[in-house]
């Protein structure tokens, strides 16, 4: 079993929003990956928060076309994998829809692998990995191309109006957003300023 991480934010500005965390971008053998709002939660003024979770990560897939930033995704489905033995999946589409299949170990671990078969259309689903059940990262379903994810956990903090799951536009909210580094702690907390700016206490 993981380590459980929790994150307790407050915000002491005068804006309603949500605080929504987000992960850094992993390692990859593709390009165009959409990152997505993995928590989120709204707070008013004075209102204190927590987030909890364990570093338990997820294959994951979305019957979507749409990956602009502010976009809404769904997760259709989400198998549970690890970085070891169960590092592997197939997307395939089968019966009329779309699923994983043959989970097994990858080649390398620390890495996370998925196998588009033939029969994956174009550009018609998004797929990719995710942590504690929620997607992370995305990418658009191509037919015969094999998906490598090193990932990296670490976390990225952010205050807006924002919903989970939803497309970022990472160029953007990380200039007003917090790196979150759990240095020989797995618990951490953090106040949104009366300035906008943020205290890691």
């Amino acid at each position: 079993m993981s380590d459980k991480y929790t994150l307790t934010v407050k915000n002491d500005s005068t804006q309603t929003g949500s605080f929504c965390i987000y992960q850094e971008h992993p390692d990859t053998n593709v390009g165009n990956i959409t990152t997505l709002a993995w928590l989120a939660k709204a707070a008013h003024p004075t209102t204190r928060l927590e987030f909890a979770w364990e570093i338990d990560y997820d294959f994951v897939w979305a019957k979507t076309t749409e990956l602009r930033p502010g976009t809404i995704v769904r997760t259709s489905q989400a198998w549970p994998a690890n970085l070891s033995t169960r590092n592997q999946v197939d997307f395939d589409f089968t019966n009329k829809a779309y699923t994983f299949t043959n989970q097994s170990q990858g080649g390398y671990e620390d890495n996370l692998y998925i196998n588009q078969t033939q029969r994956v259309r174009t550009s018609e689903a998004a797929v990719g990995i995710g942590m504690s059940g929620k997607g992370t990262f995305l990418v658009e379903s191509q037919p015969n191309m094999k998906i490598v994810m090193t990932p990296k956990p670490t976390y990225w903090l952010v205050f807006g109006h924002f919903q989970e799951g939803e497309v970022l536009d990472i160029e953007t909210v990380t200039k007003t957003a917090c790196k979150l580094e759990f240095k020989g702690t797995t618990n951490m907390d953090v106040v949104l300023k009366s300035d906008n700016t943020w205290e890691i206490k």
